[in-house]
């Protein structure tokens, strides 16, 4: 997925410059795959990453450091990480959503914008791991190659992986790492989560088949420039699909997130149904766009703000997927 899309757009003139050359490591290493015991009799975290890496250290962990959306899933699960790195400034007055319940004075803050990290202040942690997301191979949503050889002197990484994966297999895969670090899947903050998400896809399924023939499209935009969806890769997007919702097709690549337009093509994608990246937050340039204003959605105010790269847990999709359907029940057919 494009890095400067899911992080700040207006942030991709490059990363800050960074120090920290020839920091200290940490206390893990790569090696086998099996949860066992180390030599001294501690529990021991294994875990065998997107790119085939293996990390190890020995448990509790006391140094997990994650990337936003990583953070806040774990943290919906039960585990609390130690420092976390970001979108974490205020968007139109608030913390993003993607940063979920994290309460920022229970973690250290190496970012709060795409592009930046203390590497420094990571150091200084001796952390045993740092987790992102990894929607294009072998890259790391949030640490760019320059930026991630520096945090790798620091500790090992793991990457995610986001692409080609449904909702439900993300989160399963997200339910594994927690329960590898020691959150309790069993509490009922984990199983009333799994039964409400049970509960709204349900909903969602009923609703769809009541109206089925609505269009629904993800759309992320600025002031100059448009990006359509792949509903088949935005793993909430395809998760509404494999329940009947008929998607706009991006008509890109398949293995791309977005397929980038200029807003004189965007009638060519219109919806019933329009879900508005909300991460830059409120953008009044891109609203008096006079394509976007004659949209039928738009006109008939059928666009609902989108949360892409939420937290990956039963506990925030499943309201996700419950306002779904809601206003899937009450939107009209207007194209």
């Amino acid at each position: 997925m494009h890095r400067g899309l899911l992080g700040r757009r207006s942030l991709l003139a490059g990363l800050a410059a960074l120090g920290a050359a020839g920091l200290v490591g940490c206390n893990a290493s790569a090696g086998g795959s099996s949860d066992e015991a180390s030599p001294t009799g501690a529990a021991r975290f294994s875990y065998t990453d997107a790119r085939g890496k293996v990390v190890e250290f020995d448990l509790p962990a006391t140094g997990i450091v994650a990337q936003t959306s990583v953070a806040a899933t774990l943290l919906d699960f039960g585990y609390q990480v130690a420092g976390v790195y970001g979108d974490l400034k205020p968007v139109d007055g608030k913390l993003s959503y993607q940063a979920g319940d994290l309460d920022l004075s229970k973690v250290t803050v190496l970012a709060d914008v795409y592009g930046e990290f203390d590497v420094e202040k990571l150091a200084a942690m001796n952390p045993q791991v740092v987790i992102d997301l990894m929607f294009v191979k072998d890259e790391l949503w949030y640490l760019p190659d320059d930026l991630l050889a520096k945090v790798e002197k620091v500790c090992p990484t793991i990457a995610m992986e986001m692409l080609d994966l449904g909702l439900v297999e993300i989160i399963n895969d997200f339910a594994e790492l927690s329960g590898k670090l020691g959150a309790d899947l069993n509490a009922p903050l984990v199983t009333d989560a799994k039964k409400a998400f049970d509960d709204a896809t349900a909903q969602a399924k009923k609703t769809i088949a009541a109206k089925p023939g609505l269009t629904v499209v993800g759309i992320s935009r600025t002031a100059d420039q448009v990006w359509i969806t792949n509903a088949n890769q935005a793993p909430d997007l395809a998760y509404w699909k494999s329940l009947g919702a008929k998607m706009i097709d991006h008509g890109g690549k398949p293995d791309t997130y977005f397929t980038e337009i200029s807003y004189e093509q965007l009638d060519k994608f219109s919806a019933d149904i329009i879900y508005d990246d909300s991460r830059a937050g409120y953008n009044e340039a891109a609203d008096n766009q006079p394509t976007w204003r004659a949209l039928p959605a738009v006109r008939a105010g059928q666009v609902v703000a989108w949360r892409p790269a939420a937290p990956y847990s039963w506990k925030t999709n499943a309201p996700i997927l419950t306002e779904f359907a809601t206003t899937y029940a009450q939107s009209q057919k207007v194209t």
